[in-house]
C-alpha cells in the first residue's frame, strides 16, 4: 500500500458518505445483499463500492480488496469442480457440473460484493467513528470497550514488530534462510514481552486521565445522504424489481 498505514488511508480518503451515516450505510448494503435473490444486485453493489472506494482513496482500495481475493478465487474454483450435477463440460477425468458453475458464480458475486462493501468501509471509516455508530445503534457498551482495547492492543503489537524487524534486518538478521529462522523466533519471543509492556504503559496512561471505563466516542457530523440513498435504492431495484 506504498508505505502507507491503514490509519492513514483511513484520515486523508475523501469520502463522499462521512460520519455515522457511512457505518449505516455499509451496514444497510450488506443486508441488502444478504437478502437479494437476483445477482444482479451483487453485481450493482459490486460496481457501486467499488467506485466509491477509488473515488474516496485512489489506489489504497484497489490494495486493501486484493489481499480477499487471492483467498477466495481458490475456493470458487473449489467449488465449481466438486459440486454435483449435469455435466457441462468435460475434460479428461475432471467434469464440471452446470449446478458448480451456477453455484460458484452466484457465490463468487456475492462474496466479492461483500468484500468491496468490507473494504469500502475499511479504507472509509476510523475506528472511533464505527465504534461510535455501533454505540447509537445500542450496542452493548462492554463489547464496544473491549473491541476498541483489542484494536488497540493489536496496533501496538504491529508497531513493536514492525520496530523490531527494522532493526534485525539492519543488523543483517534475514540475510540467509538460516539466520532468517533464528531472528523470526527472536522477534516471536521479542514481541510479545514488548507489547505486553507497551499495553502496561497503555493502561497506566489511561489511568492517570482518570479513565473509568467509558471510551470516549468521536463526534461527527455526517453528510451524503443523497448518494446513501441512491447506491441503496438502486442495490434494492436491482434485486427485486428486475
Amino acid at each position: 500500500m506504498h508505505h502507507t498505514s491503514l490509519e492513514q488511508i483511513q484520515i486523508t480518503a475523501n469520502a463522499r458518505i462521512d460520519g455515522r451515516l457511512n457505518a449505516y450505510f455499509v451496514f444497510a448494503a450488506l443486508v441488502l445483499l444478504l437478502v437479494a435473490p437476483s445477482r444482479l444486485a451483487y453485481v450493482c453493489a459490486l460496481a457501486c463500492f467499488v467506485a466509491l472506494g477509488i473515488d474516496a482513496t485512489g489506489r489504497d482500495y484497489l490494495q486493501v480488496v486484493r489481499l480477499p481475493v487471492y483467498f477466495l478465487l481458490p475456493s470458487l474454483v473449489l467449488i465449481t469442480l466438486f459440486t454435483s450435477g449435469p455435466t457441462a463440460v468435460s475434460m479428461g477425468p475432471l467434469s464440471i457440473s452446470s449446478t458448480g458453475i451456477d453455484r460458484s458464480i452466484t457465490t463468487g458475486l456475492r462474496s466479492f460484493g461483500s468484500m468491496t462493501i468490507l473494504g469500502y468501509l475499511i479504507v472509509t471509516t476510523t475506528v472511533p467513528q464505527l465504534f461510535a455508530a455501533l454505540r447509537s445503534l445500542r450496542c452493548p457498551q462492554f463489547i464496544i470497550e473491549i473491541s476498541l482495547l483489542t484494536y488497540r492492543v493489536i496496533q501496538i503489537l504491529l508497531d513493536e514488530l514492525r520496530r523490531l524487524e527494522l532493526a534485525a534486518s539492519g543488523r543483517l538478521g534475514f540475510r540467509t534462510r538460516r539466520t532468517t529462522f533464528r531472528t523470526s523466533k527472536l522477534l516471536a519471543f521479542s514481541v510479545f514481552l514488548k507489547s505486553m509492556s507497551r499495553a502496561e504503559t497503555l493502561n497506566d496512561a489511561m489511568l492517570a486521565r482518570n479513565y473509568t471505563g467509558e471510551m470516549p466516542m468521536a463526534q461527527t457530523t455526517s453528510r451524503g445522504h443523497g448518494y446513501a440513498a441512491a447506491v441503496l435504492t438502486l442495490i434494492a431495484i436491482a434485486g427485486w424489481a428486475v
